[in-house]
């Protein structure tokens, strides 16, 4: 019976293909019994029917397996199909002027398919054909290209006097979980400006974005005081500035506030007369995600005198999965809050809390905690290094990150080059910001697989290594790995004839992304990458931990597979980038005291001599073994972390 039902199952979609790659517009139109406005009408039913199918209409896309593979990844591949869709649904002359616009990025075609994708009722389309920025990409020049017309893309729609409304229901729906613009993070560009004006497009199409709590604005309209708004510099442990976006809540003059303590991570001695009301949301907290174990402890460890400590998510308390998750969500299960399916929900179901402050965790990466900051709903609204990205958010006030993790100084102007790159006002704490638990406890000592024996750390024979292997381990998603890493990963084996390239596909990596990879290392090399799918943690750590060396992919780095790594002593290649994506494993060198370590590069092909070298040379990986494994402990588990959160958020809830 099964194969009876494939078999129809074949035929209805060979006949949804052939079907698709008519020129619907003159079947239709040959129709004579229609009217013209039953005809224009069955030429948008019939569109929004086929990108409904669209995974089953696009046979000619071979890059991923397009039945299974997430929307996010697959879209860039669908391009060329939708466009011949919105072709076949116009008359012949204007047909072929789409059909040329299939492999063109450019502000000209892209008003041309808005303007077709409106007329056919398709604005979910629209949405993700010019604002879904792309995951693979060829080359930087290619990427600069499309960032240009992104930005220009937007800039023109926000310039029509009528734009596309999107209800919530329909925004949440079309956006597939997918926050559109996140592959820009991966573009190794300062991304204000494009995140700030996706901002102004969410806020113009979808007005129920916009809100400002209840409670707040009536404090404000009785007493004047809704908040304490400091003034002055930019820089713990001093003052910071007045709220820098403030279009969306309303500002009074500040009172005078006491400085923060004088002395480094210490907090004030007496309790204050009420604890501060504070929320942490994110959706990423509900599995032992990279965002779950850069948080969990600063979430757990502030002082319960001196904050109500709430977190929110819109996912169910039930459907919290993973060990440590688990673990943690139970401790503080009394101060869960679930909320809801929607924005709607979610902003009812925190009216009544009147918190102080609101951190959201990383912003960008999952969608509804995204739409819900857009919202006012506390007095002061901070982000911080979740997604190591700005927000773009006019509605988030400060980004709390590390002076360890940030560019220096401006020798020349005394200011920082990182502001530049967040729309929030930047908070350079001098600690890490992050009280970070060694991954071997959480996933391997607190194993219960593990303590009754039932799992045991492999040796490298045992994970099918050679002796003599020099293993490089760089378990990273495709999507930071780009052209000059590539040839960095191709001449490490040039040079190093017993390396392995531990090589991750969990997220697939694309036909043209191998086939680029195969070029680049040829026949013969390609067979020194070893390449693992989805690993449970403790199996990664594993493979970690017998590994020589490990590869801090460039520009865009690692944060969590740095910690990984040090807590195994093995040394870490990196070389730094300007943003702070591409500066973590840099400042936990820095912070360790070894940031003239033999592991930091200043160019692609000192980062290649430094990794072969880290590798074949015993004597020399040795002596950085010890040397992390003296000094980690100035990352692992900082107090001072811990304080000057509870110092930071004390002093913004005034």
């Amino acid at each position: 019976m099964s194969i009876l039902n494939n078999y129809f199952q074949n035929m209805q979609i060979n006949a949804l293909i052939n079907y698709s790659r008519t020129h619907i517009y003159n079947y239709i139109h040959k129709k004579c019994e229609l009217t013209d406005d039953e005809k224009k009408l069955k030429i948008k039913i019939v569109f929004k029917q086929l990108v409904t199918q669209i995974r089953a209409v696009a046979a000619s896309c071979n890059e991923l397996d397009r039945f299974n593979t997430p929307m996010a990844f697959l879209f860039q591949y669908l391009r060329e199909t939708i466009i011949q869709l919105i072709a076949n649904m116009l008359p012949l002359n204007e047909k072929i002027t789409v059909e040329s616009l299939k492999h063109t990025c450019s502000l000209e075609a892209n008003i041309l398919l808005y303007r077709h994708l409106i007329e056919l009722e398709a604005k979910d389309t629209m949405l993700w054909l010019l604002f879904q920025v792309p995951y693979y990409n060829e080359s930087q020049q290619s990427i600069n290209v499309y960032r240009d017309v992104y930005i220009k893309t937007i800039d023109w729609v926000l310039s029509l006097k009528t734009l596309p409304k999107f209800t919530e229901s329909e925004f949440i729906f079309a956006s597939n979980e997918t926050c559109l613009p996140y592959g820009a993070s991966y573009h190794n560009c300062n991304n204000v400006t494009l995140l700030s004006k996706y901002s102004q497009l969410l806020r113009a199409i979808c007005p129920w974005l916009t809100a400002f709590s209840p409670s707040l604005a009536k404090k404000f309209f009785t007493s004047r005081q809704i908040m304490h708004i400091p003034q002055q510099t930019t820089q713990y442990p001093t003052q910071y500035p007045p709220l820098k976006n403030t279009q969306y809540i309303p500002t009074e003059p500040s009172r005078p506030q006491q400085p923060f303590p004088a002395s480094h991570g210490k907090l004030p001695t007496d309790p204050p007369l009420s604890p501060k009301s504070l929320c942490f949301i994110s959706d990423s907290l509900a599995t032992d995600s990279s965002v779950l174990r850069d948080r969990i402890a600063i979430v757990g460890k502030l002082d319960r005198s001196r904050f109500n400590v709430f977190f929110a998510s819109f996912i169910p308390f039930k459907n919290i999965k993973g060990s440590v998750a688990k673990t943690f969500m139970n401790k503080i299960k009394a101060n869960y809050i679930h909320l809801g399916a929607d924005i709607t929900s979610a902003r009812s179901i925190l009216e009544p809390y009147e918190f102080n402050i609101i951190v959201y965790l990383d912003l960008g990466m999952k969608l509804l905690p995204t739409l819900l900051a857009y919202s006012r709903i506390a007095p002061v609204q901070i982000t911080t290094w979740g997604h190591s990205e700005t927000s773009g958010i006019d509605t988030i006030d400060y980004f709390i990150s590390s002076k360890w993790f940030e560019m220096p100084e401006d020798s020349t102007t005394s200011r920082s080059r990182s502001t530049s790159t967040y729309s929030e006002q930047l908070i350079k704490m001098n600690s890490l910001s992050t009280y970070y638990i060694s991954p071997h406890l959480l996933f391997v000592t607190n194993n219960v697989e593990y303590q009754q024996g039932r799992k045991r750390v492999k040796s490298r024979t045992e994970l099918g290594f050679k002796k003599d292997d020099h293993i490089y381990c760089c378990l990273q998603t495709f999507y930071k790995f780009n052209v000059d890493f590539e040839l960095a990963l191709s001449k490490i084996v040039d040079l190093d004839p017993n390396a392995v390239i531990l090589l991750s596909n969990t997220f697939p990596f694309c036909k043209s992304h191998l086939l680029r990879i195969l070029k680049q290392f040829g026949e013969r090399k390609i067979a020194q990458l070893k390449w693992y799918g989805s690993l449970e943690k403790d199996e990664f750590l594993n493979l970690v931990a017998i590994s020589d060396v490990c590869l801090d992919p460039f520009p865009f780095g690692g944060c969590n597979t740095s910690y990984d790594a040090f807590d195994y002593n093995i040394p870490v290649i990196t070389w730094p980038s300007e943003y702070l994506h591409g500066r973590f494993t840099h400042g936990l060198y820095w912070k360790m005291g070894l940031e003239n370590c033999e592991c930091i590069a200043t160019s692609r092909e000192e980062y290649v001599k430094l990794a072969v070298a880290m590798s074949i040379n015993e004597k020399l990986r040795h002596k950085m073994n010890r040397n992390i494994e003296m000094k980690k402990s100035e990352i692992f588990q900082e107090k001072e972390s811990v304080d000057e959160w509870c110092c930071v958020l004390e002093s913004l809830a005034g």
